[in-house]
Protein backbone atom coordinates (compact mmCIF):
# COMPACT_ATOMS: atom_id res chain seq x y z
CA UNK A 1 0.00 0.00 0.00
CA UNK A 2 2.76 2.47 0.91
CA UNK A 3 4.58 1.75 -2.34
CA UNK A 4 1.39 2.30 -4.35
CA UNK A 5 0.62 5.60 -2.65
CA UNK A 6 4.19 6.78 -3.03
CA UNK A 7 4.01 6.21 -6.78
CA UNK A 8 0.61 7.86 -6.99
CA UNK A 9 1.70 11.00 -5.18
CA UNK A 10 5.02 11.32 -7.00
CA UNK A 11 3.26 11.08 -10.33
CA UNK A 12 1.10 14.06 -9.44
CA UNK A 13 3.73 16.29 -7.91
CA UNK A 14 4.83 17.91 -11.15
CA UNK A 15 1.24 18.71 -12.05
CA UNK A 16 0.36 20.56 -8.86
CA UNK A 17 3.48 21.65 -7.02
CA UNK A 18 4.58 24.17 -9.67
CA UNK A 19 1.35 26.18 -9.45
CA UNK A 20 0.95 27.73 -5.99
CA UNK A 21 -2.56 28.48 -4.81
CA UNK A 22 -3.29 32.14 -4.13
CA UNK A 23 -6.54 33.65 -2.97
CA UNK A 24 -8.21 36.25 -5.15
CA UNK A 25 -11.19 38.55 -4.83
CA UNK A 26 -12.99 37.96 -8.12
CA UNK A 27 -14.95 40.86 -9.60
CA UNK A 28 -17.42 38.46 -11.23
CA UNK A 29 -18.32 36.93 -7.86
CA UNK A 30 -18.54 40.34 -6.20
CA UNK A 31 -20.74 41.67 -9.02
CA UNK A 32 -23.19 38.78 -8.83
CA UNK A 33 -23.20 39.02 -5.03
CA UNK A 34 -24.13 42.70 -5.28
CA UNK A 35 -26.91 41.92 -7.76
CA UNK A 36 -28.29 39.16 -5.51
CA UNK A 37 -28.17 41.52 -2.53
CA UNK A 38 -30.11 44.21 -4.39
CA UNK A 39 -32.66 41.55 -5.38
CA UNK A 40 -32.96 40.69 -1.67
CA UNK A 41 -31.77 37.09 -1.81
CA UNK A 42 -31.64 36.32 1.94
CA UNK A 43 -28.44 34.27 1.69
CA UNK A 44 -26.67 37.28 0.13
CA UNK A 45 -28.07 39.87 2.54
CA UNK A 46 -26.01 39.24 5.66
CA UNK A 47 -24.35 42.34 7.09
CA UNK A 48 -21.35 40.78 8.89
CA UNK A 49 -18.91 42.68 6.68
CA UNK A 50 -20.39 46.01 7.74
CA UNK A 51 -18.00 48.57 6.16
CA UNK A 52 -18.04 46.83 2.79
CA UNK A 53 -21.80 46.34 2.85
CA UNK A 54 -22.28 50.02 3.69
CA UNK A 55 -20.20 50.95 0.64
CA UNK A 56 -22.27 48.62 -1.56
CA UNK A 57 -25.55 50.16 -0.45
CA UNK A 58 -24.24 53.71 -0.78
CA UNK A 59 -23.20 53.10 -4.37
CA UNK A 60 -25.89 50.73 -5.67
CA UNK A 61 -29.17 51.21 -3.77
CA UNK A 62 -30.45 53.74 -6.31
CA UNK A 63 -30.47 50.92 -8.88
CA UNK A 64 -32.78 48.52 -7.03
CA UNK A 65 -35.44 48.93 -9.72
CA UNK A 66 -33.07 48.19 -12.60
CA UNK A 67 -34.49 45.57 -15.03
CA UNK A 68 -31.68 43.19 -14.06
CA UNK A 69 -32.74 43.28 -10.42
CA UNK A 70 -36.37 42.71 -11.38
CA UNK A 71 -35.29 39.68 -13.44
CA UNK A 72 -33.31 38.32 -10.50
CA UNK A 73 -36.34 38.64 -8.23
CA UNK A 74 -38.46 36.74 -10.75
CA UNK A 75 -35.85 34.00 -11.16
CA UNK A 76 -35.66 33.57 -7.41
CA UNK A 77 -39.42 33.12 -7.21
CA UNK A 78 -39.98 31.02 -10.32
CA UNK A 79 -36.73 29.04 -10.75
CA UNK A 80 -35.33 28.94 -7.19
CA UNK A 81 -32.16 30.71 -8.29
CA UNK A 82 -29.98 31.35 -5.26
CA UNK A 83 -27.00 30.13 -3.24
CA UNK A 84 -24.51 28.32 -5.54
CA UNK A 85 -26.49 29.08 -8.72
CA UNK A 86 -25.44 32.72 -8.36
CA UNK A 87 -21.69 32.06 -8.12
CA UNK A 88 -21.96 29.34 -10.76
CA UNK A 89 -23.23 31.95 -13.21
CA UNK A 90 -20.46 34.34 -12.17
CA UNK A 91 -17.70 31.84 -12.86
CA UNK A 92 -19.11 30.88 -16.26
CA UNK A 93 -18.54 34.46 -17.43
CA UNK A 94 -15.41 36.31 -18.45
CA UNK A 95 -14.23 39.26 -16.42
CA UNK A 96 -16.12 42.57 -16.69
CA UNK A 97 -16.89 44.65 -18.60
CA UNK A 98 -17.15 42.02 -21.37
CA UNK A 99 -18.82 39.34 -19.23
CA UNK A 100 -18.89 36.89 -22.13
CA UNK A 101 -19.72 33.23 -21.47
CA UNK A 102 -16.52 31.20 -21.26
CA UNK A 103 -18.35 28.13 -22.57
CA UNK A 104 -21.57 28.09 -24.64
CA UNK A 105 -24.71 28.23 -22.52
CA UNK A 106 -27.22 25.39 -22.70
CA UNK A 107 -30.22 24.43 -20.61
CA UNK A 108 -27.72 22.69 -18.28
CA UNK A 109 -24.89 25.25 -18.42
CA UNK A 110 -24.24 27.21 -16.28
CA UNK A 111 -26.90 25.39 -14.26
CA UNK A 112 -30.30 23.80 -14.83
CA UNK A 113 -32.12 26.37 -12.72
CA UNK A 114 -31.11 29.15 -15.11
CA UNK A 115 -32.08 27.73 -18.55
CA UNK A 116 -30.38 28.96 -21.72
CA UNK A 117 -33.01 31.61 -22.43
CA UNK A 118 -32.90 33.15 -18.96
CA UNK A 119 -29.10 32.99 -18.81
CA UNK A 120 -28.68 34.86 -22.09
CA UNK A 121 -31.21 37.50 -21.09
CA UNK A 122 -29.47 37.83 -17.74
CA UNK A 123 -26.01 38.53 -19.14
CA UNK A 124 -27.37 41.16 -21.57
CA UNK A 125 -28.93 43.00 -18.63
CA UNK A 126 -25.84 42.38 -16.50
CA UNK A 127 -23.62 44.21 -19.01
CA UNK A 128 -26.07 47.12 -18.99
CA UNK A 129 -26.11 47.15 -15.20
CA UNK A 130 -22.32 47.10 -15.00
CA UNK A 131 -22.01 50.12 -17.29
CA UNK A 132 -24.96 52.15 -15.97
CA UNK A 133 -24.00 51.75 -12.30
CA UNK A 134 -20.32 52.62 -12.90
CA UNK A 135 -19.48 49.33 -11.25
CA UNK A 136 -15.89 49.54 -12.46
CA UNK A 137 -15.46 52.73 -10.42
CA UNK A 138 -16.83 50.94 -7.36
CA UNK A 139 -14.36 48.09 -7.76
CA UNK A 140 -11.52 50.59 -8.13
CA UNK A 141 -12.58 52.26 -4.88
CA UNK A 142 -12.40 48.89 -3.10
CA UNK A 143 -8.93 47.93 -4.32
CA UNK A 144 -7.26 48.32 -0.91
CA UNK A 145 -9.99 46.27 0.79
CA UNK A 146 -9.69 43.48 -1.77
CA UNK A 147 -5.91 43.43 -1.54
CA UNK A 148 -6.02 43.20 2.26
CA UNK A 149 -8.45 40.26 2.08
CA UNK A 150 -6.23 38.42 -0.40
CA UNK A 151 -3.15 38.86 1.80
CA UNK A 152 -5.03 37.66 4.89
CA UNK A 153 -6.09 34.45 3.16
CA UNK A 154 -2.73 33.82 1.50
CA UNK A 155 -0.97 33.72 4.86
CA UNK A 156 -2.70 30.39 5.57
CA UNK A 157 -2.76 28.72 2.16
CA UNK A 158 0.67 27.08 2.41
CA UNK A 159 -1.01 24.51 4.66
CA UNK A 160 -3.31 23.14 1.93
CA UNK A 161 -2.09 19.95 0.25
CA UNK A 162 -3.60 20.13 -3.23
CA UNK A 163 -1.90 16.90 -4.31
CA UNK A 164 -4.01 15.00 -1.80
CA UNK A 165 -7.30 15.44 -3.69
CA UNK A 166 -6.49 13.65 -6.97
CA UNK A 167 -4.35 11.10 -5.13
CA UNK A 168 -7.10 10.23 -2.67
CA UNK A 169 -9.77 9.95 -5.35
CA UNK A 170 -7.40 8.05 -7.63
CA UNK A 171 -7.29 10.35 -10.62
CA UNK A 172 -4.37 11.89 -12.50
CA UNK A 173 -5.34 15.13 -14.16
CA UNK A 174 -4.19 18.64 -14.86
CA UNK A 175 -7.03 20.43 -13.10
CA UNK A 176 -6.33 23.92 -11.80
CA UNK A 177 -7.35 24.95 -8.28
CA UNK A 178 -8.64 28.44 -7.49
CA UNK A 179 -9.54 29.97 -4.15
CA UNK A 180 -11.87 32.95 -4.33
CA UNK A 181 -12.67 35.25 -1.43
CA UNK A 182 -16.33 36.26 -1.70
CA UNK A 183 -16.57 39.40 0.40
CA UNK A 184 -20.23 39.89 -0.51
CA UNK A 185 -21.25 36.28 0.17
CA UNK A 186 -21.70 36.56 3.92
CA UNK A 187 -20.69 33.32 5.62
CA UNK A 188 -21.74 31.12 2.70
CA UNK A 189 -19.05 29.06 0.95
CA UNK A 190 -19.33 27.10 -2.28
CA UNK A 191 -17.42 24.46 -4.19
CA UNK A 192 -17.78 23.92 -7.92
CA UNK A 193 -15.86 23.17 -11.09
CA UNK A 194 -16.01 24.21 -14.72
CA UNK A 195 -15.13 21.83 -17.55
CA UNK A 196 -12.75 23.14 -20.19
CA UNK A 197 -12.84 22.03 -23.85
CA UNK A 198 -9.52 20.18 -23.33
CA UNK A 199 -11.20 17.99 -20.65
CA UNK A 200 -9.37 19.61 -17.77
CA UNK A 201 -11.22 21.52 -15.08
CA UNK A 202 -11.05 24.73 -13.12
CA UNK A 203 -11.82 23.77 -9.52
CA UNK A 204 -13.08 26.48 -7.19
CA UNK A 205 -13.37 26.95 -3.46
CA UNK A 206 -15.37 30.14 -2.91
CA UNK A 207 -14.95 31.27 0.67
CA UNK A 208 -17.27 33.73 2.38
CA UNK A 209 -16.11 36.10 5.09
CA UNK A 210 -17.48 35.93 8.63
CA UNK A 211 -14.65 36.99 10.96
CA UNK A 212 -13.29 40.53 10.98
CA UNK A 213 -10.71 42.60 12.84
CA UNK A 214 -11.35 45.91 14.60
CA UNK A 215 -11.00 47.77 11.29
CA UNK A 216 -13.56 45.59 9.54
CA UNK A 217 -11.04 43.61 7.50
CA UNK A 218 -11.67 39.87 7.07
CA UNK A 219 -9.63 37.46 9.15
CA UNK A 220 -8.74 33.94 8.02
CA UNK A 221 -7.55 31.44 10.64
CA UNK A 222 -6.24 27.86 10.43
CA UNK A 223 -9.57 26.66 11.87
CA UNK A 224 -11.20 27.68 8.57
CA UNK A 225 -8.96 25.47 6.45
CA UNK A 226 -11.30 22.43 6.67
CA UNK A 227 -13.90 24.58 4.94
CA UNK A 228 -11.50 25.22 2.05
CA UNK A 229 -10.87 21.47 1.84
CA UNK A 230 -14.63 20.86 1.98
CA UNK A 231 -15.38 23.17 -0.93
CA UNK A 232 -12.61 21.76 -3.13
CA UNK A 233 -13.89 18.30 -2.24
CA UNK A 234 -17.23 18.90 -3.97
CA UNK A 235 -15.48 18.84 -7.35
CA UNK A 236 -14.27 15.30 -6.63
CA UNK A 237 -17.10 13.77 -4.59
CA UNK A 238 -20.30 14.96 -6.25
CA UNK A 239 -19.83 13.07 -9.50
CA UNK A 240 -19.54 9.74 -7.68
CA UNK A 241 -22.90 10.28 -5.99
CA UNK A 242 -24.53 11.28 -9.28
CA UNK A 243 -23.21 8.18 -11.05
CA UNK A 244 -24.64 5.91 -8.35
CA UNK A 245 -27.83 7.86 -7.69
CA UNK A 246 -30.09 5.02 -8.86
CA UNK A 247 -28.38 2.52 -6.56
CA UNK A 248 -28.58 4.93 -3.62
CA UNK A 249 -32.00 6.45 -4.22
CA UNK A 250 -34.30 4.28 -2.11
CA UNK A 251 -31.98 4.12 0.90
CA UNK A 252 -31.14 7.81 0.63
CA UNK A 253 -34.82 8.71 0.67
CA UNK A 254 -35.41 6.72 3.84
CA UNK A 255 -32.43 8.29 5.59
CA UNK A 256 -33.38 11.78 4.44
CA UNK A 257 -36.85 11.28 5.86
CA UNK A 258 -35.29 10.92 9.31
CA UNK A 259 -33.03 13.99 9.13
CA UNK A 260 -34.79 16.26 6.63
CA UNK A 261 -35.46 19.02 9.15
CA UNK A 262 -31.77 19.36 10.00
CA UNK A 263 -30.78 19.11 6.33
CA UNK A 264 -33.21 21.75 5.12
CA UNK A 265 -31.99 24.19 7.77
CA UNK A 266 -28.66 24.02 5.93
CA UNK A 267 -30.28 24.41 2.48
CA UNK A 268 -29.73 20.70 1.68
CA UNK A 269 -33.09 20.23 0.03
CA UNK A 270 -32.98 16.60 -1.04
CA UNK A 271 -31.36 13.23 -0.45
CA UNK A 272 -28.86 13.56 -3.30
CA UNK A 273 -27.42 16.72 -1.79
CA UNK A 274 -27.32 14.98 1.59
CA UNK A 275 -25.26 12.12 0.14
CA UNK A 276 -22.89 14.47 -1.70
CA UNK A 277 -22.37 16.38 1.52
CA UNK A 278 -21.72 13.10 3.32
CA UNK A 279 -18.94 12.08 0.94
CA UNK A 280 -17.44 15.57 0.96
CA UNK A 281 -17.53 15.80 4.74
CA UNK A 282 -16.00 12.39 5.30
CA UNK A 283 -13.26 13.36 2.85
CA UNK A 284 -12.47 16.38 5.02
CA UNK A 285 -12.19 14.10 8.05
CA UNK A 286 -9.88 11.74 6.16
CA UNK A 287 -7.78 14.68 4.89
CA UNK A 288 -7.27 15.88 8.46
CA UNK A 289 -6.40 12.40 9.71
CA UNK A 290 -4.08 11.77 6.77
CA UNK A 291 -2.25 14.97 7.71
CA UNK A 292 -1.95 14.08 11.39
CA UNK A 293 -4.51 16.50 12.82
CA UNK A 294 -6.59 14.14 14.95
CA UNK A 295 -7.90 16.99 17.09
CA UNK A 296 -9.39 18.80 14.10
CA UNK A 297 -10.71 15.52 12.69
CA UNK A 298 -12.50 14.71 15.95
CA UNK A 299 -13.94 18.20 16.05
CA UNK A 300 -15.13 17.80 12.46
CA UNK A 301 -16.88 14.49 13.21
CA UNK A 302 -18.70 16.05 16.16
CA UNK A 303 -19.74 19.05 14.09
CA UNK A 304 -21.06 16.87 11.28
CA UNK A 305 -23.05 14.68 13.65
CA UNK A 306 -24.48 17.76 15.35
CA UNK A 307 -25.63 19.00 11.93
CA UNK A 308 -27.60 15.82 11.27
CA UNK A 309 -25.03 13.56 9.58
CA UNK A 310 -25.45 10.89 12.24
CA UNK A 311 -23.55 8.24 10.26
CA UNK A 312 -20.32 10.22 9.86
CA UNK A 313 -18.21 8.36 12.40
CA UNK A 314 -19.10 4.99 10.87
CA UNK A 315 -18.56 6.27 7.32
CA UNK A 316 -15.12 7.56 8.28
CA UNK A 317 -14.20 4.14 9.64
CA UNK A 318 -15.30 2.57 6.35
CA UNK A 319 -12.89 4.84 4.47
CA UNK A 320 -9.97 3.33 6.40
CA UNK A 321 -10.63 0.15 4.40
CA UNK A 322 -10.28 2.16 1.20
CA UNK A 323 -7.03 3.69 2.42
CA UNK A 324 -5.52 0.38 3.55
CA UNK A 325 -6.51 -1.56 0.44
CA UNK A 326 -5.66 0.77 -2.44
CA UNK A 327 -4.36 -2.16 -4.49
CA UNK A 328 -7.91 -3.55 -4.41
CA UNK A 329 -9.53 -0.11 -4.60
CA UNK A 330 -7.24 2.14 -6.69
CA UNK A 331 -9.93 4.80 -7.15
CA UNK A 332 -12.87 6.13 -5.21
CA UNK A 333 -15.08 4.97 -8.07
CA UNK A 334 -13.91 1.40 -7.52
CA UNK A 335 -14.86 1.74 -3.84
CA UNK A 336 -18.31 3.17 -4.49
CA UNK A 337 -20.10 -0.22 -4.26
CA UNK A 338 -18.92 -0.37 -0.66
CA UNK A 339 -20.30 3.11 -0.02
CA UNK A 340 -23.61 2.17 -1.66
CA UNK A 341 -23.71 -0.88 0.60
CA UNK A 342 -22.96 1.33 3.61
CA UNK A 343 -25.92 3.63 2.97
CA UNK A 344 -28.23 0.70 2.26
CA UNK A 345 -27.23 -0.79 5.62
CA UNK A 346 -27.63 2.59 7.31
CA UNK A 347 -31.19 2.85 5.99
CA UNK A 348 -31.93 -0.67 7.23
CA UNK A 349 -30.68 0.31 10.68
CA UNK A 350 -32.83 3.41 11.12
CA UNK A 351 -34.97 1.55 13.63
CA UNK A 352 -31.83 0.99 15.68
CA UNK A 353 -31.07 4.69 16.04
CA UNK A 354 -31.59 5.70 19.69
CA UNK A 355 -34.49 7.97 20.52
CA UNK A 356 -35.57 10.09 23.43
CA UNK A 357 -38.67 8.47 24.94
CA UNK A 358 -39.89 10.55 27.85
CA UNK A 359 -39.27 12.57 30.98
CA UNK A 360 -40.43 10.73 34.06
CA UNK A 361 -41.59 13.82 35.95
CA UNK A 362 -43.83 15.39 33.24
CA UNK A 363 -44.55 15.30 29.51
CA UNK A 364 -42.29 17.20 27.15
CA UNK A 365 -44.02 20.51 26.37
CA UNK A 366 -45.88 20.68 29.71
CA UNK A 367 -46.91 24.24 30.67
CA UNK A 368 -47.58 23.63 34.37
CA UNK A 369 -44.37 22.09 35.73
CA UNK A 370 -43.83 22.40 39.49
CA UNK A 371 -41.19 25.13 40.03
CA UNK A 372 -39.95 23.25 43.12
CA UNK A 373 -38.90 20.27 40.99
CA UNK A 374 -35.18 19.57 41.49
CA UNK A 375 -34.44 16.55 39.28
CA UNK A 376 -35.26 15.39 35.74
CA UNK A 377 -35.18 11.74 34.70
CA UNK A 378 -34.66 11.37 30.93
CA UNK A 379 -35.37 8.01 29.28
CA UNK A 380 -34.16 6.54 25.97
CA UNK A 381 -35.55 3.62 23.99
CA UNK A 382 -32.41 1.45 24.09
CA UNK A 383 -29.13 0.98 25.99
CA UNK A 384 -26.87 4.03 25.81
CA UNK A 385 -23.09 4.18 25.82
CA UNK A 386 -22.90 6.40 28.91
CA UNK A 387 -21.89 9.80 27.56
CA UNK A 388 -24.02 12.91 27.38
CA UNK A 389 -24.28 16.33 25.79
CA UNK A 390 -26.65 19.10 26.85
CA UNK A 391 -26.99 22.49 25.18
CA UNK A 392 -29.06 25.65 25.20
CA UNK A 393 -32.29 25.80 23.23
CA UNK A 394 -33.26 28.68 20.93
CA UNK A 395 -34.15 30.85 23.94
CA UNK A 396 -30.54 30.81 25.15
CA UNK A 397 -28.66 30.46 28.41
CA UNK A 398 -31.19 32.24 30.62
CA UNK A 399 -33.75 29.50 29.87
CA UNK A 400 -31.35 26.59 30.47
CA UNK A 401 -32.08 25.06 33.91
CA UNK A 402 -29.41 22.37 34.17
CA UNK A 403 -27.17 22.57 37.24
CA UNK A 404 -25.58 19.13 37.50
CA UNK A 405 -25.45 15.85 35.57
CA UNK A 406 -25.91 12.96 37.99
CA UNK A 407 -25.31 10.17 35.47
CA UNK A 408 -26.99 6.94 34.41
CA UNK A 409 -28.79 4.92 37.11
CA UNK A 410 -29.32 2.34 34.33
CA UNK A 411 -28.29 2.14 30.68
CA UNK A 412 -31.51 3.73 29.35
CA UNK A 413 -31.91 6.58 31.85
CA UNK A 414 -29.94 9.67 32.79
CA UNK A 415 -30.78 12.07 35.63
CA UNK A 416 -29.89 15.74 35.99
CA UNK A 417 -30.38 18.36 38.69
CA UNK A 418 -32.21 21.54 37.70
CA UNK A 419 -33.09 24.91 39.24
CA UNK A 420 -36.45 26.46 38.32
CA UNK A 421 -38.47 29.56 39.06
CA UNK A 422 -42.24 30.10 38.70
CA UNK A 423 -43.94 31.06 35.46
CA UNK A 424 -40.86 30.71 33.30
CA UNK A 425 -40.05 28.87 30.08
CA UNK A 426 -37.15 26.41 29.92
CA UNK A 427 -35.35 24.49 27.19
CA UNK A 428 -32.72 21.73 27.21
CA UNK A 429 -31.22 20.44 23.98
CA UNK A 430 -30.13 16.79 24.00
CA UNK A 431 -27.15 16.88 21.63
CA UNK A 432 -26.33 14.16 19.15
CA UNK A 433 -22.61 14.68 19.76
CA UNK A 434 -23.04 13.47 23.35
CA UNK A 435 -25.67 10.72 23.37
CA UNK A 436 -24.75 7.43 21.63
CA UNK A 437 -26.28 3.99 21.85
CA UNK A 438 -24.09 1.01 22.71
CA UNK A 439 -24.16 0.22 18.96
CA UNK A 440 -22.52 3.56 18.21
CA UNK A 441 -25.49 5.46 16.76
CA UNK A 442 -26.15 9.02 18.03
CA UNK A 443 -29.58 10.40 18.78
CA UNK A 444 -30.97 13.23 16.70
CA UNK A 445 -30.75 16.61 18.42
CA UNK A 446 -33.86 16.68 20.62
CA UNK A 447 -35.35 19.71 22.35
CA UNK A 448 -36.91 19.33 25.80
CA UNK A 449 -39.11 22.34 26.52
CA UNK A 450 -41.47 23.17 29.33
CA UNK A 451 -42.91 26.02 31.35
CA UNK A 452 -43.34 26.23 35.10
CA UNK A 453 -46.58 27.17 36.80
CA UNK A 454 -47.10 29.39 39.83
CA UNK A 455 -45.44 28.51 43.09
CA UNK A 456 -47.70 26.41 45.31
Amino acid sequence: MLLFLSILFSGLRAVYADTPLTAKVDKRVELLGIVARLAEYPEYCRNDNAPYIADIHAHFDRYKTHPLIELMRRLKKENSIGYDAVVRMALHLGQPPGLKPIVPFTNRIPEERWSKENAEKFIDLLRQFYAETRCGDFFDSQHTRYEHAEKAYNKQLRHIDLKWFPAYYGINSEDTFHLIVGLGNGSNCYGLSIDRPDRTRDIFSIMGAWMFDADGNPVFTPEMLPTVVHEFGHSFANAHIRRHENDLGEAAGRIFGQVSEAMKRQAYANSTIMLSESLVRVSVIRYLLNHGDTTAATRQVKQDIAQGFLWMSKLSRLLTTYEKQRNAYPTMESFMPRIVEFFNNTADQIDRWPRFVSIEEFENGDNQVDPDLKTLTIRFDRPMFGGYGFGYGPLGQEHFPLKKVNGYPNDRTITIDIALKPNFEYQINLLSIGFFSTEGWPIKNTLIRFKTGSKK
